[in-house]
């Protein structure tokens, strides 16, 4: 075959993918927390608060930090990140509410079901 008509059936075949008739991907945003914490310029995303004795609010704001980094970066899936933090709410719960040996045994139950320690 001759350049000519390589050429030509690639141009071909390159205007059939770009024509207006074409199916379009449609993408979607997960449900849930966004999981875009800082500028995505190097600067450090600020630390998470949560409410509670130290003893159980600092571990909670420790890991809260990891898996937010760790979806910002793609580590972490978005779907579970939205299912991590989902889990993280009755346990920032009871460390509110002063359950702080409540709100260690929580934590450390969820970190073990992501494959954190």
């Amino acid at each position: 075959m001759s350049r000519i008509a390589i050429a030509a059936s690639l141009a071909l075949m390159l205007g059939a993918c770009s024509s207006a008739d074409a199916p379009r991907l449609q993408t979607s945003a997960p449900a849930g927390p966004s999981v875009i914490t800082g500028s995505g310029s190097g600067s450090a995303a600020p630390r998470a608060v949560i409410a509670g004795p130290p003893g159980c609010a600092s571990p909670i704001a420790d890991y809260q930090d990891i898996i937010d980094r760790d979806a910002e970066t793609g580590y972490l899936n978005p779907g579970v990140y939205n299912r991590l933090t989902t889990d993280l709410e009755p346990v920032k719960r009871a460390c509110a509410e002063g359950r702080e040996a409540e709100a260690q045994k929580q934590l450390a139950s969820v970190k073990a079901r992501y494959g954190y320690r």
